[in-house]
């Protein structure tokens, strides 16, 4: 433990800090001693700041969107404390977030609402809004305000793990739009990090990393590191070449000539959404993310409504059929050399 570790935070890391969920210190921050500053800007959200007079990239970096997906809120603390104790020397502006600690600190995925549908300008102030929406504001007030700094790239990676497995354990969902040369470069980065596919979808969704990347102007990226599981039970050597990913983009030592695996790239064909209280997913609870169907395989089904596979090579994603009236609970994919449909 540093001390300057200890001055923001005591005897606690980054994130039982955050989880401790104590009074903020008015403009808290200290300087590292290789001249950055530290900033806590919120709880849970820490910034970096390199000094001098050099344009930086912005990164921001967040995890714990949702409370029980737990690998990713380990990852960021490991990180932290490598910053601190000087292994990792932060040379680009840094943001980062632990985002619901409320629903970390009861192992759910959410208290009241699904965080990861409440990042949209779109929604108004209520006063008997949730803590969740309340926090989401604040987030995307603190986001913006970080990326509207000047700086050459702003990059943001959002941290998450699946509910379900996997055909593709560890990948992506790209928000970016079309022909952005950064996008391309970040997919083959992405694949160096050992993400085996990335997701592209142009629709804008009250996700993170759709706010940022459609508000902010940031290239930015939901990335899925396996699966969910309870503090404690994480394999980060499983993830280890994601964390030294990342760590290189910190210190600006990023590097592409290792690539050996290019990473598969799907769109977005169809996103199915409950209706009603009738919705039903037509397959066993126990099918994995990316599994591929039949033409005329009967996927999900509504009050009025049913979705029937009419392409060949379509897949699925992220089904769900516990999501609230409204919400997506199936999303269809297909990789991008078939052609695709508008999104429903």
């Amino acid at each position: 433990m540093t001390s300057a570790q200890q001055k923001l935070f005591g005897t606690q890391s980054f994130v039982e800090f955050t989880l401790d969920q104590k009074p903020m210190v008015v403009q808290s921050h200290v300087v590292l001693g290789n001249n950055v500053r530290v900033e806590l800007w919120d709880n849970g959200v820490l910034y970096f700041h390199p000094q001098g007079d050099s344009l930086q990239n912005s990164l921001l970096l967040t995890a714990g969107v949702h409370g029980n997906e737990t690998a990713p809120i380990e990852i960021i603390d490991q990180l932290v404390t490598d910053i601190f104790a000087g292994e990792i020397v932060v040379k680009h502006n840094l943001l980062i977030v632990i985002a619901n600690p409320e629903a970390i600190n009861a192992g759910s995925r959410e208290v009241d609402e699904n965080m990861n549908r409440l990042f949209s300008s779109n929604f108004t102030h209520q006063t008997d809004q949730s803590n969740e929406r309340h926090r989401s504001q604040r987030l995307m007030e603190l986001s913006q305000d970080f990326f509207n700094r000047e700086a050459v790239k702003k990059i943001h990676y959002d941290l998450h793990t699946a509910i379900r497995g996997s055909v593709y354990t560890q990948f992506a969902i790209s928000p970016n739009a079309t022909g952005m040369s950064e996008a391309d470069y970040q997919y083959g980065l992405l694949g160096h990090w050992g993400i085996q596919a990335i997701l592209s979808t142009q629709q804008k969704s009250p996700t993170y990393s759709s706010f940022t990347a459609n508000t902010c102007g940031a290239t930015s990226f939901t990335l899925e590191l396996g699966q969910v599981k309870p503090f404690g039970e994480n394999d980060l050597g499983e993830f280890s070449a994601v964390i030294k990913g990342l760590a290189r983009s910190i210190v600006g030592d990023e590097d592409l000539s290792m690539i050996k695996n290019p990473v598969k790239r799907f769109s977005v064909a169809v996103e199915v959404i409950k209706h009603t209280e009738h919705f039903r997913l037509c397959f066993p609870g126990d099918t994995v993310n990316f599994t591929e169907f039949d033409i005329g395989d009967v996927l999900a089904t509504d009050k009025g409504y049913e979705y029937i596979v009419a392409n060949g090579g379509e897949r699925i994603l992220f089904p769900n059929e516990n999501v609230a009236i409204g919400q997506r609970a199936l999303v269809i994919i297909r990789p991008e050399d078939n052609l695709t449909e508008s999104i429903l």
